[in-house]
């Protein structure tokens, strides 16, 4: 905030006398505020052409070196907001704002919008930034210090001065210099120059290059906008884009440490680029190791090869390791020995717990641990060590509770637990109280407890959730009002993109839980969900439940009923789809032949997956192809995959896919 400098806080007025006799001591206490003040008061009755050319005169006074780039301010941001002191931010933003200030007077002398023009354009090119061909672009200029000319680079600016004042030496001299070369002149029919002006600076002229002349830093930016599969397109063009998308290709390893002789190979190749090349080495940020299933198989040679290799990962933040639980700690080991400061832990032991010893690390922000058996006390304890500072958590392991009292619920912002609640659990009404910040919430369980009075208490919880899934793994209770509460829990958030409700049998939980078509009548309410996944209701017709569906939503997934015939049963879906829909999965239905169940249900959308068989959708000459997508591809990367097909919202965030 601006606080206006009084006269009374500098030089007296009171006493002329006194103040003549004591110089030294007034200058002791004059207070520099009040020039800006006598500025902002003397201006304050100037017409805003007069202003202007008090703004052009003080921009003469500024540094063009400090320029680096602009700021853009609407038209209401007046010249008073200069002279008030608003915008008190660098040199380099204040050029940009008061030349834009001054060209939006409607009366500005064309002596004045020249003079404005001008200091812009100079202050541009002094700061290494050259005017784009639309007025306000700019591109940093290359490290060659010989003008570069291409069509894209054309100064709006110093060709504008010249339209003004087509005798201004100065504006001239800099359009002969970083414009054009004398066999251009013709295409650029706002150039006022004649061809004898230019010939001087002929020979300091490149040729137009094929691409815009994009700074690296430009380049990047652009870059990091492309799905993988694009990146790796780029890896074989010869431009500067071919090493950065390598860089960011390889943020993130993947190692198989398998049988298969290919795979072994190519893990033992970037192994060894990882050991021999720190510049490689640096680049990676993330580490995802893999030993397939539950093979026996040393891999003494490969973890021996990984632990000369991550002492070189300098920048590396995020580990993943599934194998079994022996070459994991070795590995878990070596990460802790060096200095590296991980924030992402993901562990799947793929042999249970076994002898389970986790290292001393306590900054993690994400962690993820997935199993099928063993003791948690391991697992407390780590939790406990990084309490303050996990904000992302994942468990999955049928056997376990809720860990209430170990974790800090009010710091998560995403929570994805797989486990059982017990008959006195009180998890459900914790997580909704305290998890004020969470916008992920995931819960798949065997309920043994009552949850519908949790729910019920806490319907305004969570205000901000993005993402809602609660699925039912197995029951032992009776609770009629369970899903009419989380009905009524999730009723009208219309920030809610991604919800998930399934059950493992619709007739039964219809009986035992209120699994009815109240669930599905909430669905309008959420206006901005892109993706559900759900069981349909027992009580709700097929036909009638996509119209219940909100329109924006592009990833449908449907479990299945009772056995039904399937063709009948998308042919009765197909009026009421969203039109916008991209993506489709059906779950436990009996396929014979998933081309005919997409023509004749899902033509509109890219990607089918029927269990866990993943396929591109495509019309060859009106008739409908499916393409089946590998193993390897939907294993490890089918989130990759699908956000290059537009359907990135289809599936729950896998947490091997740090943020």
């Amino acid at each position: 905030m601006h606080h206006r400098a009084h006269p009374s806080l500098g030089l007296s007025t009171s006493s002329p006398s006194t103040a003549a006799q004591t110089p030294a001591r007034s200058m002791n206490v004059f207070n520099p505020k009040i020039l800006d003040a006598s500025i902002r008061d003397v201006t304050a009755g100037l017409s805003d052409e007069q202003k202007a050319d008090v703004l052009l005169y003080a921009m003469n006074h500024l540094k063009p070196e400090r320029f680096v780039s602009a700021v853009s301010f609407s038209q209401s941001e007046r010249l008073s907001d200069f002279y008030g002191g608003v915008c008190r931010g660098s040199s380099k933003t204040l050029i940009e704002n008061a030349v834009q200030s001054c060209l939006a007077i409607s009366r500005l002398p064309p002596a004045d919008a020249a003079r404005a023009r001008l200091v812009r354009a100079k202050a541009r090119l002094a700061a290494g930034l050259r005017v784009g061909a639309r007025e306000g672009g700019s591109r940093r200029l290359q490290a060659d210090p010989r003008p570069v000319l291409t069509e894209h680079l054309t100064t709006a600016d110093i060709q504008a001065v010249l339209e003004l004042q087509p005798d201004n030496a100065e504006a001239a001299a800099l359009m002969a210099e970083h414009v054009v070369s004398p066999d251009q002149v013709g295409r650029y029919s706002c150039c006022f120059l004649p061809l004898s002006s230019l010939m001087p600076f002929s020979k300091q002229i490149f040729k137009p290059r094929t691409t815009p002349g994009f700074s690296t830093e430009i380049w990047r930016e652009i870059a990091l906008w492309l799905p993988p599969r694009d990146l790796k397109s780029l890896l074989q063009v010869p431009h500067v884009l071919s090493r950065i998308a390598s860089e960011l290709l390889f943020q993130r390893i993947d190692l198989h440490l398998a049988s298969e002789k290919r795979e072994s190979q190519r893990s033992a190749d970037i192994l060894t680029r990882m050991i021999t090349d720190a510049s490689f080495a640096s680049h990676v940020k993330t580490l995802r190791v893999y030993v397939p299933g539950r093979e026996t198989f040393p891999i003494t040679f490969q973890t021996g090869m990984l632990s000369n290799a991550l002492p070189k990962l300098t920048n590396l933040k995020n580990v993943h390791c599934a194998m079994r639980w022996k070459d994991m700690y070795s590995i878990m080991r070596v990460l802790e020995s060096i200095s590296h400061r991980l924030t992402g832990l993901s562990l799947m032991p793929s042999d249970g717990t076994g002898e389970l010893r986790f290292p001393r690390f306590k900054h993690i922000m994400q962690f993820s641990y997935h199993s099928a058996g063993g003791s948690m006390t391991q697992v407390n304890e780590f939790l406990l060590q990084n309490k303050t500072s996990i904000r992302h958590l994942s468990l999955h392991n049928p056997n376990w509770s809720f860990p209430t009292d170990i974790i800090s619920i009010r710091h998560l912002t995403t929570l994805d637990f797989q486990g059982t609640f017990p008959v006195d659990s009180r998890a459900f009404a914790e997580i909704l109280s305290n998890g004020h910040q969470l916008e992920s919430l995931r819960l798949e369980c065997i309920l043994e407890c009552t949850a519908s009075k949790q729910f019920r208490e806490a319907a305004n919880a969570l205000p901000f959730l993005r993402h809602f899934a609660f699925s039912l793994m197995g029951y032992r209770v009776n609770d009629h009002d369970l899903f009419p509460a989380i009905a009524e829990f999730l009723k009208g958030r219309t920030s809610l993109r991604t919800l998930e409700l399934t059950v493992p049998s619709a007739d039964w939980a219809l009986k035992r839980l209120g699994y009815d078509a109240t669930v599905w009548g909430v669905l309008p309410s959420l206006t901005s969900l892109q993706s559900l996944t759900a069981t349909l209701p027992k009580d709700v017709a097929a036909a009638v439940a996509m119209w219940l569906v909100p329109r924006g939503v592009r990833a449908l997934s449907l479990h299945a009923l009772t056995p039904v015939n399937t063709m009948e049963f998308v042919s009765q879906l197909r009026a009421g789809l969203p039109p916008q829909l991209k993506y489709i999965r059906l779950s436990h239905f009996h396929i014979d032949d998933p081309a005919a169940v997409i023509e004749q249900g899902f033509p509109m959308v890219h990607v089918a997956r029927f269990d866990d068989d993943y396929y591109t959708v495509e019309r060859v000459k009106g008739q409908i192809q499916l393409e089946e997508w590998p193993k390897g591809r939907t294993q490890y990367n089918a989130r990759d995959w699908l956000e290059c097909y537009d359907c990135e919202e289809a599936e729950w965030r896998d947490p091997t896919q740090f943020l």
